[in-house]
């Protein structure tokens, strides 16, 4: 091709475009459906398109066709290329050297007129190509440089350019890293890929149950319990609502976060956090529709009324909240609806606590043997993960219109338990009786938990001094059990009195009762100076923390008499706990005191 000479410049530009954008990422040329060009297509299979055509423009001119198939393969550059001009013409200026070697048999001027014929323009679009080049490099030059650097040098480098200063600033500004460090990572939930066959829903809750035992010590109750939650992850948005799931404990070293770790290899789309706002967490929800998995809920959750607010709203579906965003505040709504599953020592508060199925964890005794968790080999569990997506996907329609036979449970346990129950029909097997044993030991275990809770509540009030109306006495740091006993017993609306079989608790009843938090009776030295079997108010301390949720005190006006009110009964959200103890008044009494009652009636099946 008859060209002017290259200037060095020219050469060095020509050079770093054609280096850089050696490599073309569209398809294969279209070859003609002939016999050798099919043998030729399978030889070079897995080439660039550029050696796909060099290895035909060298096949064909060996065979005395090399003329026509440089004119074909520079139609199909031009066709397949538009629009790309730096990967075109990388890709013309690699068939022109492979045509000086293949076709020398042919005049220079006639490969030089074919190359003219299709690209008339050639040299300027190429000139062009590595004019921008350089501007990109100029950019990235800028772009590394400090803040007082670009400055001083913005003006003349736009000059040199030929745009504004302006249009500079945000090429510049579009080039420079976001800045990361410290801010933490991008937000990424794991996908699963669903089972390839269909799956026993059975089996599959057998294997998960199974699953749980070799990591945790936990009733075989508590591991149903848990198979049946996890798979109801997967589809939850078949169902009207979707139980928190509640994992406690008196103490650490129960095993909490190891059955949160195990449960999320195995969950739909799992989000692990030991601590968040409620603004990412409606966040998360609006766009993920995440399986929340809430560990350490005890260093925070009780205080946040928002979040728990959030939490609350995401037992049913359509829960969602409202905020203002932008500068325009405009209004809008956010879902709070996915599954959550929570672990804290102690128990949730209340409007949460009922919305939950509790596993109750204990501390493991040596003897009881289960395997470490290491998150480097749950191939097996992931599996499960698989199974279970496959299992909703073939049943989720079932689920959806499923109508399972509640019994004996109303109201806010049915709508807990409504979703596990359909889960268990579906499965077959003995899943769906099992599923309802789970249920009233899970109730049965619920109604314990809140008459200790009730317990604990009476006993404060009494060594804070106030037991009923017309009594009152003189906060203590210590009591003897028989003091305990009798007071209990005194409480009007209480279990105590009519303990069992229509008798009252005893103190062996109250030692055993008590014993179950490791709280024991002990000789103990009273004010009078006398020593009997009793307790002192410090042995109580961490359970009433971590069973009595924080609370303010409601403090009323002396009545007329000067002795303390009944004690009243408030909404169970929240127990009072006495920010201190009490002090006495002039008459030796004490003021009012607002407590609630914890107790929920149980529900038989």
């Amino acid at each position: 091709m008859n060209r002017a000479p290259l200037t060095v410049e020219e050469q060095r530009r020509r050079a770093a475009a054609l280096h850089q954008h050696a490599q073309a990422t569209q398809p294969s040329s279209t070859v003609p459906k002939n016999n050798a060009s099919n043998d030729l297509k399978s030889k070079t299979a897995g080439l660039s398109p550029i050696e796909q055509w060099q290895i035909e423009l060298a096949r064909e001119a060996h065979e005395g066709r090399g003329v026509d198939a440089l004119h074909r393969i520079l139609l199909n550059i031009k066709c397949q290329l538009a629009g790309n001009d730096v990967n075109l013409l990388a890709a013309v200026d690699e068939i022109r050297e492979c045509a000086e070697r293949h076709l020398v048999q042919h005049e220079p001027q006639t490969v030089d007129a074919i190359f003219r014929t299709v690209f008339p323009n050639l040299n300027g679009s190429l000139d062009a190509a590595a004019i921008n080049l350089d501007a990109d490099k100029e950019i990235q030059r800028l772009a590394s440089l400090s803040n007082i650097q670009y400055e001083r040098e913005r003006t003349t480098a736009a000059a040199n350019l030929g745009i504004r200063t302006t249009v500079l600033d945000s090429a510049v500004k579009a080039a420079r890293p976001t800045e990361t460090k410290g801010q933490g990572r991008a937000f990424v939930l794991s996908s699963i890929e669903p089972w390839p066959s269909p799956v026993s829903g059975a089996e599959l809750l057998d294997e998960i149950s199974a699953a749980m035992g070799r990591y945790v010590v936990m009733s075989p109750e508590n591991r149903g319990m848990i198979a049946l939650w996890a798979l109801h992850s997967h589809c939850f948005d078949r169902f009207s609502h979707s139980p928190r799931l509640a994992i406690n404990s008196p103490e650490k070293n129960c095993g909490k976060s190891t059955t949160l770790d195990v449960i999320g290899t195995f969950v739909a789309r799992p989000f692990f956090t030991a601590n968040a706002t409620s603004a990412v967490i409606f966040r998360i929800v609006e766009m993920h529709s995440p399986t929340l998995l809430i560990d350490e809920a005890d260093t925070f959750l009780d205080e946040n009324l928002e979040l728990r607010g959030i939490l609350n709203s995401g037992h049913r579906r359509g829960g969602q909240v409202a905020r203002t965003i932008g500068d325009d505040h405009e209004p809008r709504q956010f879902s709070t609806w996915a599954p959550a599953a929570i672990a804290k020592i102690g128990r949730l508060p209340d409007t949460l606590n009922d919305r939950s199925l509790i596993v109750s964890l204990r501390r493991r005794k040596a003897s009881e043997k289960v395997d470490s968790f290491r998150s480097a080999r749950i191939e097996h569990l992931t599996a499960l993960a698989r199974k279970m997506a496959r299992w909703a996907q073939d049943h989720g329609d079932k689920l959806a219109a499923a109508d399972p036979d509640m019994g004996e449970l109303v109201n806010r346990v049915a709508d807990n338990w409504c979703p596990l129950f359909a889960i268990a029909d579906e499965a077959g097997g003995h899943w769906p009786a099992l599923a309802r044993k789970i249920a009233s030991v899970a109730i049965e275990a619920a109604s314990d938990e809140s008459i200790n809770a009730l317990l604990f509540a009476d006993i404060k009030s009494i060594f804070d001094g106030c037991l009923g109306d017309d009594e009152a006495f003189a906060p203590t740091d210590r009591l003897a059990s028989a003091t305990i006993v009798e007071r209990l017993t005194r409480m009007e609306g209480r279990p105590w009195g009519e303990w069992k079989g229509g008798k009252p608790i005893t103190q062996n009843g109250l030692a055993r009762l008590l014993g179950k938090f490791e709280v024991l009776s002990g000789t103990i030295r009273l004010h009078s100076g006398l020593t009997a079997k009793g307790y002192y108010r410090s042995a109580f301390n961490d359970v009433f923390a971590r069973y009595l949720p924080p609370q303010t005190v409601t403090t009323s006006q002396l009545n007329n008499h000067g002795h303390c009110d009944g004690l009243q009964s408030v909404t169970p959200e929240k127990l009072v706990t006495l920010s201190k103890t009490s002090q006495l008044n002039n008459d030796g009494h004490c003021d009012v005191v607002t407590v609630s009652n914890p107790r929920r009636e149980a529900i038989e099946l």
